[in-house]
């Protein structure tokens, strides 16, 4: 089950955005991901995490869960995953402790990482995934 320290899968949505989701093994655990998503095109470049306003997040965020999923296939060992919505301009530490961006992924997950097979846990802007092998 090894891979890499980074792991990437890229799709396009309808706009012709492409988006790099990464799965970046955790330093002490090995069998725990960070997942992070963003836009690569080129106008993007000086904001890889910028809400584009086109109406788009929900197809997104279901790619991004189904990718979750294949990687989890693919990866069978792999029973951790953590995600942390970045912050917007106007987002702090004390006026948003959780991001918006956290709480729309948190209810996408919630649709896709159920349970029996899935545990779903939220740490302030953390989301964990726990697959089931991991918290018998």
């Amino acid at each position: 089950d090894p891979f890499p320290t980074k792991y990437f899968y890229y799709f396009t949505n309808r706009f012709n955005e492409q988006y790099e989701v990464s799965f970046t093994r955790d330093k002490e655990n090995y069998l725990k991901v960070l997942i992070s998503f963003c836009v690569t095109n080129e106008e993007y470049e000086n904001d890889q995490y910028v809400v584009t306003n086109k109406g788009d997040v929900f197809r997104v965020l279901n790619t991004v869960c189904l990718i979750v999923l294949k990687f989890s296939e693919e990866h069978p060992n792999v029973n951790h995953y953590v995600f942390s919505g970045e912050r917007r301009s106007f987002e702090t530490k004390e006026t948003h402790p959780v991001t918006g961006r956290t709480r729309v992924f948190l209810r996408f997950v919630k649709k896709f990482f159920q349970p029996p097979e899935w545990k779903i846990v939220q740490d302030g802007n953390f989301v964990h995934l726990y697959k089931r092998e991991s918290f018998n």
